[in-house]
């Protein structure tokens, strides 16, 4: 039985292999590049094309899949910049807030981002609000547990920058999860 069975088989679990899936899709090539790269724009391109190629073909997305990739690249690096945007922008118009918010609305925004752009790339444009509000709640849940661990304090391991990894690891959870819950809705209607 191979992965494309697993995934597209009749049951209602498609939304746990996703997460899981973006789990270890994200987190080998966002780790296994950031031992040789810097953090920055270029890790973070090819993580994505990695991270979203391995995405795509574990969960049978294999249709389009150059393009795909480099649409959900973009949306990647995108999502990412609009994060530090909305963090800043959070952070210099409110500072009571604190830097532990201002992270708090990064990471929201990265992953509501990524998850919604990768169903819309999948699935089409009418899935939008679907994939935002899945996208979205998934974030912020995973957001208020990385928060109230307090995980996110930009710690390293052997040059490898801990918090971009949970980063991308992250959305690349958000992401699977969601396009595996709508595999699963797909299903019962």
């Amino acid at each position: 039985m191979g992965i494309m069975n697993i995934v597209h088989g009749n049951h209602h679990m498609h939304w746990v292999i996703g997460l899981l899936i973006g789990f270890v899709s994200f987190l080998l090539s966002s780790f296994l590049f950031s031992l040789f790269i810097e953090a920055g724009v270029l890790v973070t391109f090819l993580t994505g094309v990695v991270g979203s190629g391995l995405l795509f073909v574990l969960l049978g997305y294999r249709e389009h899949l150059i393009r795909n990739v480099g649409l959900s690249t973009i949306g990647m690096v995108g999502a990412i910049l609009l994060g530090f945007a909305v963090g800043e922008m959070t952070a210099s118009l409110v500072p009571s807030v604190g830097e532990s918010f201002a992270n708090a609305m990064f990471l929201v925004t990265v992953t509501t981002v990524f998850g919604t752009v990768l169903g819309v790339i999948v699935f089409g444009k009418k899935t939008f609000g679907f994939f935002f509000g899945i996208s979205l709640l998934t974030a912020l849940a995973l957001t208020v547990l990385i928060e109230v661990t307090n995980i996110m304090q930009g710690q390293f391991w052997q040059g490898v920058d801990l918090n971009y990894v949970l980063i991308v690891t992250t959305i690349g959870m958000v992401a699977g999860l969601a396009l595996g819950l709508f595999e699963d809705v797909k299903h019962v209607h």
